[in-house]
């Protein structure tokens, strides 16, 4: 497996661990800050509304002129600064503009993280790269909701959200180490 793989694939499984610390308890988080059940799903229905729209705008974006790394860590990083900013989050106002941060970050990610795993993919290994990610990924999500639900009954929203921004600041370091251009094998030619 190329070393890009692995590196995308564990960045991407940390950030996604971090956010299901929060996925099961979310509701009674937002109801703790004074929100209600129909706040939580407005936070949920920001996060999805400013993802599509900030996927348009970013479409307009020359990508030649970006660094398919940067902008990974940039996104992993807005996303970690989103989550700490959960510590401070005392309305269902702040959590939806945090949201929109996170939404942010994610949609800076995406793009270049899935361009470079099309750039690393061996051919014929497609659906095993996927298959272990997709696998490994939803374990990691599991264990993480449990976690954090019992995190969060035993010491609070604030530890679950700083090892939200822990996880993914981790990712952007992981992201760093990617090689952005992959130069693939040459096909061998058959001679006939």
């Amino acid at each position: 497996m190329h070393k890009n793989i692995k590196l995308l694939l564990l960045a991407s499984i940390f950030t996604h661990m971090g956010a299901n610390l929060l996925a099961p308890i979310y509701a009674i988080f937002i109801e703790n800050i004074g929100g209600t059940l129909i706040d939580a799903g407005i936070a949920v229905g920001v996060y999805a509304i400013f993802k599509g729209i900030f996927y348009f705008l970013f479409d307009k974006i020359d990508e030649t002129k970006l660094s398919k790394r940067a902008m990974m860590c940039i996104g992993y990083a807005l996303m970690g600064v989103g989550y700490g900013l959960y510590v401070f989050a005392s309305s269902p106002i702040h959590v939806f503009l945090i949201q929109i941060i996170i939404s942010l970050g994610e949609t800076v990610i995406n793009p270049s993280w899935s361009a470079i795993i099309a750039m690393s993919l061996k051919k014929g290994k497609e659906k095993s790269i996927y298959s272990h990610f997709y696998g490994y990924r939803s374990l990691s999500e599991g264990i993480a909701a449990i976690i954090g639900a019992l995190f969060a009954m035993q010491f609070g929203f604030a530890l679950v959200f700083s090892l939200m921004a822990f996880f993914s600041l981790a990712s952007s370091v992981l992201s760093l180490l990617v090689e952005e251009y992959v130069i693939s094998e040459p096909e061998k030619v058959k001679v006939a």
